[in-house]
């Protein structure tokens, strides 16, 4: 009895962290991992402080940073669920005096050409849905061991020209299909010896989406967390371990994952963990696992009593039985590298329960 009390109560303090209101967040582009690498350790990053120009994760990473790097990503998403699809992040940055970072970032997603058609039946116009975000960054070295950076970004949604308006079905208007607001990012990164390195972050924290007065949508603010391991191994191999734990304050707590309270309080966290490994300073593999229980992406797979798949925690499946899994939301990539110049792969496919060929290819260069 008094182990459920103090569940309990856990459970009641943490829900204002977990969930600031009852609504799900717009502007979901602004969540897509950004870059090849991080996608392959399972979207872990607020720790990694060799990002070059990525400033997603955490902007004080930055300021670690070589003296000028560019990066460009770019992914064909989830082909199998909306085949037009695409996303793209580029990003500069340099680095003055060991102590300042700056960085200029552009994430563009677009979901392909729809088309409009008219009370016969009659195609007259097509748009093409997109969202954009640009944004600026700096980062400080405060200590030798401690970091802070900033971010500003503008957010711009385009869903519909006025013309869809014209021929909405319906009696009750549709609200404008654009909106513009202004989005704020922090992180911190400590370096508590020289393998350990810890990060923090909040992330796209600023007002409302606002379309009209009709509708409106709040940002996804995520707060961040993680680590990255570098123990120092002789010879020309280097290995880096990263871990994340992260939560968007936006969305509702989902009630209805059942089990042990602290399992459910677990499964609405989202989580990755990431192994890599570089050769000679030129080949690179990873390997990283995510969890995404409550839109069920990766985890663990188990059949439900129906047979359909259902992602679970993977403390879940070590606390329960659920018998052998269909699958593992597993993570890759590969890398190479040749004097300052990168290519990456990242996959991330077998997160999905779709069919989809959900590739991030990157191209880095770096001073």
């Amino acid at each position: 009895m008094m182990r459920r009390i103090w569940l309990a109560a856990l459970l009641a303090a943490a829900l204002p962290a977990l969930s600031i209101a009852v609504e799900y967040p717009g502007a979901v582009f602004l969540m897509i991992f950004p870059d090849a690498r991080t996608t392959a350790l399972g979207g872990c990053g607020v720790a990694l402080n060799d990002l070059d120009a990525n400033a997603y994760y955490n902007p004080a990473s930055i300021v670690a940073g070589p003296r000028a790097a560019a990066t460009w990503t770019h992914m064909n998403n989830q082909i199998g669920h909306d085949p037009g699809m695409t996303y793209d992040d580029v990003g500069v940055a340099c680095r003055h005096r060991e102590r300042l970072g700056l960085a200029v970032n552009v994430a563009y997603s677009q979901s392909g050409t729809d088309k409009i058609w008219n009370w016969h039946g009659d195609v007259v116009g097509s748009y093409r849905p997109f969202d954009i975000a640009p944004s600026v960054s700096a980062a400080y070295r405060i200590l030798p061991c401690l970091s802070a950076g900033v971010t500003a970004k503008a957010i711009y949604s385009f869903l519909y020209p006025d013309l869809v308006r014209k021929y909405y079905p319906f009696p009750e208007p549709l609200p404008t299909g654009h909106a513009f607001t202004v989005g704020f990012d922090g992180g911190v990164q400590y370096r508590v010896w020289s393998p350990l390195t810890l990060g923090a972050s909040i992330e796209n924290v600023g007002p409302r989406l606002r379309f009209d007065s009709t509708k409106s949508d709040r940002l996804p603010t995520l707060v961040r967390l993680g680590f990255a391991l570098k123990p120092r191994i002789p010879g020309p191999v280097e290995v880096a371990l990263v871990g994340d734990v992260w939560r968007d304050l936006v969305s509702p707590i989902d009630w209805w994952l059942g089990g042990d309270s602290t399992v459910m309080l677990w499964e609405n966290l989202q989580r990755g963990l990431g192994l890599e490994v570089r050769i000679a300073r030129m080949a690179t593999l990873r390997l990283g696992y995510f969890e995404d229980i409550v839109d069920q992406q990766g985890g663990i797979i188990v059949p439900d009593p129906y047979g359909y798949p259902r992602h679970i925690s993977l403390l879940r499946y070590l606390l329960e039985h659920h018998g052998k899994p269909t699958d593992i939301g597993l993570c890759w990539g590969v890398g190479l590298e040749y004097r300052g110049l990168k290519f990456d792969v990242g996959v991330d496919e077998s997160v999905y329960d779709y069919a989809t060929r959900n590739v991030r290819l990157q191209l880095s260069a770096r001073l």
